[in-house]
Formats: C-alpha cells, sequence, structure tokens
C-alpha cells in the first residue's frame, strides 16, 4: 500500500512535530509524520532531560499553540546566569540589564514532544504515523516495517544525530568526538537557586545548574571524559551529592540527588549538505554540538522556522517545494549559522579546557574585563536570546 503526501517530516521530537505544525499553519499540505517511539513519550527511569529555551524559541512555540499547552510545573525560567572557573572570576548576566523579563526557561524536553505531538494528531493536515519504524529510503519512497510506502515531493530529515535517512541519502557527516560524556540528574538543593543558571568551568569540564520551578530543584549537566563520568554513575546517591556540592563551592548549600543518573555521548558533527532534490536536514540530524552553552534545541528550531518558510514561500508561489532552488535557500540562511555556534561552542570548550602555564589567570582577567562592560554584556545577552547582532 503506497501513501502520497506532500512533505513527510521522519522524527517526531521536538524539532520535527514543531515544523509539521510550522508548515501546516499558512497552507493546505498535506503533511506526514513519522515517529519511531511510542506517544505520548514515556519519561524512563532516567532523568528528564532538559534544554534551555531562549525568547526567539519560546516565540516560535507560541505561534504553533505548543508553548500555551506546556505544563506551567515543568518550565523553570530564569533572569540570571552566574559563571566562573574560580571564585574570584565571576561573569554575571542579568535579564533586567537589557530590559528583558527572562534570558530563557528549562523546560523538560518530553513535555515540548508530547504538546507538539499532540497539536500534529489533532490537525486536519497531518497524519501521524506513531509507533512506525522507516526500513528503507531510496527514490524518495520511505518504506516502513509494516510494508507501507509513503512518497512526498519533500522528505524532511528529523531524526537526530544518527539520522538514518540523512544515511541512506548518502549525506556525510564530518566532526569528532569529544571522549566526554553529559552526566545529567535531578538534584534538590537547600537553598534557593534564586532563578539562577549556574554554570562552573573545571579542568575535567563545565558543570551546570539549571533551575527548575521549583526553587529548590535543579538539573544538572556535568561535561566529563568518559571514564570519569563512568565512575561517577557508579557512586551511591550520597557520595555523589557530596561532590556536586564540592564542585559547586556550595553555593546552594546541601545537594540531595532526586533522580537516576544517566550519561550521554558529547560529540560535534556537521553534514556536509543540508539538502538535496526532495530531501532537507533540520536539528541533529544535521548538526551536534557540544551543550555547554545549551543551544542545540534552540538552532534546530530556527532550522525548522526557515525550512517552513521557504517552503511556505514556494507553495504559495506554485513553485516546486522540494527543488534545489527552493531547499537552497534554507541551506544558505542556516548552514553559515550553525556552523559558527558550533565553532564558537567548540572554541570556548577548549579555551577553559585549556590547562597550558599562565592560561588560567588569563581567562579569570578576560573574565572579570567582561563582567565590567554591560554594553557588551547586553549584546550576548540579545544573541543568547536568539536575536542576530550581526547581518541581516
Amino acid at each position: 500500500m503506497t501513501e502520497q503526501f506532500d512533505i513527510v517530516i521522519v522524527g517526531g521530537g521536538m524539532v520535527g512535530a514543531s515544523l509539521a505544525l510550522l508548515l501546516a499553519k499558512h497552507n493546505t499540505l498535506k503533511i506526514a509524520v513519522v515517529e519511531k517511539a511510542p506517544h505520548p513519550a514515556m519519561a524512563s527511569n532516567g532523568p528528564p532531560r532538559v534544554s534551555a529555551i531562549n525568547l526567539h524559541s519560546q516565540q516560535i512555540l507560541e505561534s504553533i499553540g505548543v508553548w500555551q499547552q506546556l505544563d506551567p510545573q515543568k518550565i523553570g525560567p530564569y533572569q540570571r546566569m552566574s559563571i566562573w572557573e574560580k571564585t574570584d572570576s565571576l561573569l554575571e548576566f542579568e535579564a533586567a540589564d537589557s530590559g528583558l523579563a527572562w534570558l530563557g526557561h528549562i523546560v523538560e524536553n518530553d513535555t515540548i514532544q508530547n504538546s507538539a505531538m499532540q497539536l500534529c494528531q489533532q490537525h486536519p493536515d497531518i497524519t501521524v504515523y506513531c509507533p512506525a519504524v522507516p526500513s528503507t529510503f531510496e527514490d524518495n519512497v520511505l518504506t516502513l516495517q509494516d510494508e507501507l510506502k509513503l512518497t512526498a515531493k519533500l522528505f524532511v530529515a528529523a531524526d537526530g544525530a544518527q539520522s538514518q535517512i540523512r544515511d541512506w541519502a548518502g549525506i556525510q557527516s564530518h566532526g569528532w568526538d569529544y571522549q566526554q560524556s553529559g552526566l545529567v540528574c535531578s538534584v534538590q538543593t537547600a537553598q534557593s537557586h534564586q532563578m539562577t543558571a549556574r554554570q562552573k568551568f573545571m579542568p575535567s569540564g563545565p558543570l551546570a545548574f539549571l533551575p527548575l520551578r521549583d526553587p529548590h530543584q535543579c538539573s544538572i549537566v556535568w561535561s566529563l571524559p568518559t571514564a570519569q563520568a563512568e565512575q561517577m554513575l557508579e557512586l551511591s546517591e550520597s557520595e555523589f551529592s557530596a561532590l556536586l556540592e564540592k564542585n559547586l563551592d556550595s553555593q546552594l548549600g546541601k545537594v540531595s540527588v532526586i533522580s537516576a543518573r544517566a550519561a550521554f555521548p558529547l560529540k560535534l558533527r556537521h553534514s556536509e549538505r543540508y539538502v538535496q532534490p526532495g530531501l532537507a536536514l533540520v536539528g541533529d540530524a544535521a548538526h551536534t554540538i557540544h551543550p555547554l552553552a545549551g543551544q542545540g534545541v534552540n538552532i534546530g528550531l530556527l532550522d525548522a522556522q526557515a525550512l517552513a518558510e521557504v517552503v511556505n514561500q514556494a507553495a504559495q508561489s506554485g513553485r516546486q517545494i522540494g527543488s534545489l532552488h527552493t531547499l537552497g535557500k534554507y541551506q544558505r540562511r542556516r548552514r553559515a549559522d550553525n556552523l559558527l555556534m558550533q565553532l564558537s561552542m567548540d572554541g570556548f570548550h577548549r579555551l577553559f579546557g585549556c590547562q597550558l602555564p599562565g592560561f588560567s589567570k588569563l581567562r579569570s582577567f578576560g573574565m572579570s574585563q567582561l563582567h565590567k562592560q554591560q554594553t557588551l554584556k547586553n549584546l550576548l545577552i540579545q544573541h543568547a536570546a536568539g536575536h542576530r547582532i550581526f547581518g541581516s
């Protein structure tokens, strides 16, 4: 059996499901979303994965009705960001200094995905296949394991860093393995986080405490050499909690782990191209970055917004939505920006990981000087919020 669509999106995560809703806003395109994991996404025994959603991403999610459906108890606004290497080298950013109410929100990934997928299932122009596992993709025909075949004018790979669609299409990706893992869990703290995101840079890697809705709960992301991360997973809860408290310089008092711990490998990958006739890559299928600034989902949503805009414009003008002429506009808008973000995050990672003599003092001096430059800090805040500072 064969089903025909205008657009088939493989991957119903935050980016893929949001893309479907963006595409369905202004046209009567026939859209399919194929997601292999059951819906709703169920929290596993591990800790909930979270994302730092900036202002621009919030506006994208609001425009498609997703933000309004999120459980307020799973949205943690933050007004302040504190970054330090040693206690005498503090860099702080305040939302109020730039006229903003918030710097962003810490949100559970499953909450965003579930809301977006629910809206997809309710939309008359979107067909959701879930759970559905692709078995082959060739000649712009996607075959599912139940032998159902899907054809489309445009396929979109939104199936993550290990994208099968990208691989089946013969698109190479390049990059490197950081030989690190991101260790994540949720913690309870004796003192209130005061809506402040905290990040400490250490020789082993950055440790981030991200504020959740409860003023005494945070999600942590600790980047560590892979072997060390595995050792951390073996520690008892009390041992690991004490280590977190010590490495955060006891800023939040006693720390207690309140979830399971998990670790995921850290890699930088970038696809050699985002498009070819009848196919586009978005989100982690196109690029992955170091998580130290929490920008992964934000740049994925920017991909979705840009692709939806060029496809919707083509559809309204009667042009082919899967042509290189159309898709090339998307690639030109996003690939260079994403590469710049990747290299910036990689540069920060290497800068703070460098242990050459004198480098620590140089970093401390640089942070203290930046802390005094409010105009530059305001520009960085605007950029982190998703606003373009340079270029159009």
